[in-house]
């Protein structure tokens, strides 16, 4: 592991590694399969309750992944990665916070 890495990403890197290793890869992959593992390991760091509860708050992705100990592009790939049932269940907080 790399010691220039601040704590949120090595969290992040390895997640992103425990699940490349689950599913049996060796190697560089495919960009699909990457953001396959990305989605994975963004599920696992921000689980959507713990998201909606930080994103009512939160003023941006960059605080919001400050908060919940993720890099920013781990809150993107999450957000990117929400289901239609999450997506309606952030909707909520959101609008019940303006």
């Amino acid at each position: 592991m790399d010691n220039r890495l601040q704590q949120d990403e090595r969290r992040c890197a390895v997640t992103h590694e425990l699940v490349h290793l689950e599913r049996g890869h060796d190697g560089c992959q495919e960009p699909s399969i990457e953001y396959e593992v990305c989605t994975e390991a963004a599920r696992r760091l921000i689980p959507i309750d713990t998201h909606c509860a930080h994103a009512a708050w939160a003023t941006s992705d960059h605080e919001l992944a400050e908060e919940l100990w993720v890099t920013p592009q781990v809150v993107t790939d999450r957000l990117q990665s929400l289901t239609p049932e999450e997506t309606a269940q952030l909707a909520l907080v959101e609008h019940q916070t303006r």
